[in-house]
């Protein structure tokens, strides 16, 4: 089922600043300052789901979620923002793009300074290209003394809601 606009409208300086505060909660200057250029424009996206979506000068960018603020991973395949990483083999592709969480035995990177509750890129091992976008369930350290189970919680992968959404955003 596809996501549809509820409202939409333009949010205040004084508003633009607390969400980038908010923002910055989880992520660091560097990534705040690679999606809200100087003169930004922030539009706010209220979707039929109960979604938040920010445009960031017309352009789809980040999504609050139930879990925390998400960049869109078309950032990411753009190289347009960076962000911690887990790198899978490509046995784990496919069921990383249809929504699957991450298991410990796909993982063929961690990156060491990941922490319980950070957002991390999934990426693939042979092209290090973006496959979703999840939340870390442990620190790297707890990650790498693992055999098996759940590493990082799918929040949003290509082909899903929000991905579409943004594909016929206007």
């Amino acid at each position: 089922m596809n996501m549809r606009i509820k409202q939409r409208h333009f949010i205040k300086s004084s508003e633009i600043k607390r969400l980038k505060d908010e923002v910055l909660k989880q992520y660091d200057p560097k990534f705040i300052e690679s999606i809200f250029p100087k003169k930004a424009r922030v539009e706010l996206i209220l979707t039929d789901h109960g979604d938040s979506l920010y445009a960031i000068n017309n352009k789809l960018t980040l999504w609050k979620s139930n879990e925390a603020y998400i960049p869109v991973l078309t950032l990411l395949l753009n190289k347009q923002v960076e962000m911690k990483k887990i790198v899978v083999d490509k046995g784990a592709i496919k069921y990383i793009a249809n929504s699957a969480d991450v298991m410990i035995r796909g993982v063929t990177k961690i990156d060491p300074s990941i922490k319980k509750g950070d957002i991390v890129v999934i990426v693939d091992e042979n092209h290090d290209r973006a496959l979703a976008i999840g939340k870390a369930m442990l620190d790297s350290k707890q990650m790498e003394d693992k055999n098996s189970g759940k590493v990082v919680k799918n929040l949003h992968t290509i082909q899903d809601n929000v991905w579409k959404f943004e594909k016929e955003f206007k």
